[in-house]
């Protein structure tokens, strides 16, 4: 399977990376970060802020090539000190975290049990919508109703 995504993946042009200086990607994990090598054609030219949750101990991993910054639960006590309990533990709450941590206009988040589609028609949507210079993702969902 992961050798028929990675060909899926290969056989079709990305969009630009629009905001690549005003954005900034966050995502909460409590697990190694395999799964971004899926999304390495759209996230890799964006900044990363990851938050792990859970024990700050277990080492987290993250496929070389990213350009990320990576806290844990001692770093959210120690930037927040007594204020460290606003951020809840063991859940995706974390996130709040990296959304303070960011300098940038805009935020997006994914957590780490996200996948990238294989199937062919989100492809073609992408090729179709990047041939007719299609802005908004109403204008995707538009062309495919149609």
């Amino acid at each position: 399977k992961q050798g028929q995504e990675n060909k899926i993946l290969s056989r079709y042009t990305y969009p630009s990376m629009a905001l690549k200086d005003e954005l900034d990607i966050v995502i909460p994990t409590i697990r190694n970060l395999d799964f971004l090598e899926m999304w390495r054609p759209f996230f890799q030219p964006y900044h990363l802020i990851i938050v792990q949750d859970g024990d700050p101990t277990k080492v987290i991993n993250v496929p070389e090539g990213f350009d990320y910054e990576l806290y844990n639960r001692n770093d959210i006590n120690r930037i927040l000190g007594p204020k460290a309990s606003c951020i809840s533990y063991k859940d995706s709450a974390c996130r709040c975290f990296g959304y303070m941590m960011s300098k940038k206009k805009y935020i997006y988040t994914i957590d780490d049990d996200c996948f990238v589609s294989t199937n062919y028609n989100v492809f073609r949507s992408i090729n179709m919508c990047r041939s007719m210079n299609v802005s908004s993702w109403e204008e995707v969902i538009q062309i495919n109703v149609n």
